[in-house]
């Protein structure tokens, strides 16, 4: 059963597991499991109905929904969505419960050693999950999930520079993890290291060239880069301009981030620059093209006197 079938079936019984029964109960979870969803209310809900009401019936399966289980209550205990404080801890005895049952029918598995290191993050014991998800890497060095949550465990820490190493050192294997350059284009970013950013950026839209937004923030950081005080150049402007406007062809309509970044680099365009009248032209289109994506959306009145006011001081 496809996941839109299973959660529309479950829908039209309230999703309410006893009306569902075991086989739509196990196609829900089948799908949210699948299709990477997150949500841990179907998961507990669902989850809880299998466990008590039709273990046996679960074969080997029994193993993935403790798994699901698990990952689902810590999600759920944090959610704001999920039962008042005085609850939460039922949530993190009943991960830990799944977490145990596991750990010991796969005392050697990784995946296991990654379902307790999530815990130790839930109880807020970042060393402890660090050691867990270094015992991961000594074991298999090419663990993307492992290495991920000690980058992040890293980020919030403020270890920058020891994320952005590691990271570096996963990409220099894994050139082509897009979600990889993400992040390490954001922690550039977050040092103010605006030329490693764009590398980054270079490498995401070699990996996507249709992705407009990729061609957006690579202009956004070029544009940074050449409108510096110090050691800006105008020929670094005019490129980030181009990059807004071929994000604009690959998509024409909505694209707001590219028109304000056009509109930028043809103000930041100096006024004896040969290439004025061109910025001139292209600004005016931004502006007109600008003013027709607000009157789409409806934008009040006052709000729009306030877009022309600021497009008319960014151009004066």
């Amino acid at each position: 059963m496809a996941t839109a079938e299973a959660l529309a079936a479950a829908a039209a019984r309230g999703d309410e597991p006893s009306r569902c029964g075991f086989d739509l109960s196990r196609s829900v979870l089948l799908a949210v499991r699948e299709d990477r969803l997150i949500r841990p209310d179907l998961v507990v809900k669902f989850g809880d109905y299998l466990l008590n009401h039709h273990k046996k019936r679960l074969g080997q399966e029994i193993w993935a929904l403790y798994e699901q289980m698990c990952i689902a209550l810590l999600q759920y205990g944090k959610s704001s969505k999920a039962k008042p404080e005085a609850a939460k801890p039922d949530y993190m005895r009943r991960a830990q419960e799944c977490c145990n049952i596991l750990s010991a029918q796969f005392p050697e598995s990784l995946r296991i050693k990654r379902l307790e290191g999530m815990m130790w993050e839930a109880k807020g014991d970042l060393d402890e999950a660090m050691k867990e998800y270094e015992i991961i890497l000594q074991e298999d060095p090419n663990n993307l999930f492992a290495m991920k949550r000690q980058v992040a465990l890293l980020r919030a820490r403020g270890r920058m520079a020891e994320a952005s190493r590691r990271l570096t050192d996963h990409l220099a294997i894994v050139c082509s993890d897009a979600d990889s350059w993400l992040q390490l284009c954001d922690l550039y970013l977050s040092q103010q290291q605006y030329r490693k950013a764009t590398f980054c950026m270079e490498e995401l839209i070699l990996l996507n060239p249709m992705a407009y937004i990729y061609h957006v923030r690579y202009g956004e950081i070029l544009f940074t880069i050449g409108s510096a005080e110090r050691g800006g150049n105008a020929e670094v402007v005019r490129t980030a301009r181009k990059y807004f406007a071929h994000a604009l062809e690959l998509k024409p309509q909505g694209n707001l981030r590219a028109l304000y970044g056009l509109l930028l680099c043809c103000a930041a365009t100096g006024k004896g620059s040969k290439a004025r009248g061109d910025a001139a032209e292209l600004a005016a289109f931004a502006q007109q093209t600008l003013l027709q994506e607000y009157e789409m959306s409806a934008l009040p009145s006052p709000w729009m006197k306030v877009v022309e006011g600021m497009i008319k001081t960014l151009l004066s």
